[in-house]
């Protein structure tokens, strides 16, 4: 099992490793995203036009969906964190001040995309949204993840203790390692490079209700319950892996 989970590791980094960055121009800033991925909206499904309206974070924004009723809504950036803009510490606030400018910069009174994954809303409340925005590369018109942007200019960390879509997540995760390794962004700060590596390998198992044992999702024990969860997040929790579907073991970036 180690061998085959090592062997997917390898492939997956392969893949990430083949990533071009290409500079992207949106008004007079330039960003940097991925060659490779200026067709990933066309995979997307049940997207909303929205107006962004304001910054709140460089991963929290305010935005109006719908236009008649001018009714202003709070969204969270799915998987990513970017520092607190009114932390009490100084060197985060200044941190998040630099990440909302840079999401000021690129979204703040335009008109961009909204998608969904598995969770809607964040604990506090707020959407939790995919954010694509208008751009031209050599001609040609796309949608850029916003979410992506963020981690690799490194404005934002990734986030993934809780279920998101396992193929953003990989690349998430590869754009915000990328952004550390070059000290992008706020990597050239010496206080957000001090914060602590996320998991590389932190797939989706399932859980039941009542078992003291984490599963992959065709295991016959998951009959009566199937919960999602993280991998890192079971392996906090004191879960240990089934010996009948034997599901993937942790894999730690040190």
């Amino acid at each position: 099992m180690r061998r085959i989970l090592l062997l997917s590791i390898l492939m997956t980094f392969s893949l990430l490793q083949a990533l071009t960055p290409i500079k992207l121009q949106f008004g007079e800033n330039e960003a940097t995203y991925y060659r490779e991925l200026l067709n990933l909206f066309d995979a997307t499904a049940d997207q909303d036009e929205a107006l962004v309206t304001s910054i709140l974070d460089g991963d929290i924004f305010t935005i109006v969906r719908h236009k008649t009723l001018n009714f202003l809504e709070v969204i969270h950036l799915i998987r990513v964190d970017a520092p607190d803009s009114t932390h009490s510490d100084k060197t985060v606030e200044k941190l998040g001040l630099k990440s909302s400018e840079f999401a000021r910069v690129l979204l703040e009174d335009k008109r961009v995309l909204l998608t969904y994954d598995i969770t809607p809303r964040d604990s506090y409340g707020r959407y939790l949204a995919y954010v694509w925005l208008p751009a031209v590369y050599e001609g040609n018109s796309y949608y850029v993840l916003f979410n992506l942007l963020a981690l690799t200019n490194g404005y934002g960390q990734v986030y993934t203790t809780h279920p998101f879509n396992d193929y953003y997540m990989e690349i998430f995760i590869e754009a915000g390692r990328q952004a550390k390794l070059q000290r992008t962004g706020l990597w050239a700060e010496e206080g957000f490079a001090k914060i602590p590596a996320e998991p590389l390998f932190n797939p989706i198992v399932y859980i039941t209700n009542t078992g003291e044992k984490y599963h992959q999702y065709h295991c016959q024990y998951l009959l009566e319950s199937r919960i999602p969860i993280r991998l890192s997040e079971a392996v906090y929790l004191g879960y240990e892996p089934c010996s009948v579907c034997k599901p993937p073991i942790m894999f730690m970036e040190y």
